[in-house]
């Protein structure tokens, strides 16, 4: 029973590899059950046991992609400061979504047409404001301003790169990384003091002992 346990779970695994390809580089509605089912090398049968139809074998998709996402704002040992750390994730984020391109657009533009997709967004917005608030430093509940203001620096972000991924990467990656530091490190300028010299300030800490965001000034600014 294991075996076949493990089987059905490698099958499992290789109809999500395969919808993962395809959806990346296609549109939703120019990927096809059977060829899916063909590039997996199982039968259509098993797409349907496992995810019961299209949808929920894209939904799963979604939800690797976001784990996928959410891994790689996780700091490297290289990365000393928190300038490393912020360029080093957005090279990452610029490349991942480079090569999950169309599925990545929906993840990034497709908000209101779908609950659970929007779920799925929302749940990485969310991370995006939990790593902004860890490379300045800060941990706990944000002030209004600055959680506002983090979600705006992450929604710029995702709009620079829909725009580059829609006209053809038609700019080179380190310009499209140094772009989207300059821009996030602006936004966090206006709400955080010590984003001016964000790098030094974040990333010499050590882990584990971010600042708390402590008194707060009325404006919210920490």
């Amino acid at each position: 029973m294991s075996t076949k346990r493990q089987a059905r779970g490698d099958r499992r695994e290789a109809v999500v590899a395969a919808a993962m390809d395809l959806f990346s580089r296609k549109r939703y509605d120019d990927v096809y059950i059977s060829e899916i089912a063909e590039t997996a090398g199982v039968a259509h049968g098993l797409l349907f046991y496992h995810f019961k139809d299209k949808r929920g074998l894209y939904l799963e998709v979604l939800r690797r992609m976001l784990d996928e996402l959410v891994d790689l704002q996780r700091r490297r040992d290289d990365e000393l400061t928190g300038e490393q750390w912020l360029r080093g994730v957005t090279l990452r984020q610029v490349e991942y979504r480079r090569e999950h391109a169309q599925t990545m657009l929906v993840m990034m533009r497709a908000g209101g047409q779908d609950a659970e997709v929007d779920e799925l967004i929302e749940r990485s917005r969310k991370a995006g404001v939990e790593f902004l608030a860890a490379v300045v430093g800060l941990a706990g509940e944000l002030p209004p301003r600055t959680r506002i203001t983090m979600r705006a620096a992450m929604g710029a972000a995702d709009e620079m790169i829909a725009d580059w991924l829609t006209h053809g990467c038609d700019l080179e990656v380190a310009e499209l990384v140094e772009a989207v530091y300059t821009v996030v490190v602006a936004a966090l300028a206006t709400v955080c003091k010590q984003s001016l010299r964000l790098a030094a300030v974040a990333g010499d800490q050590p882990a584990g002992r971010a600042r708390s965001t402590g008194r707060r000034r009325n404006d919210g600014t920490t």
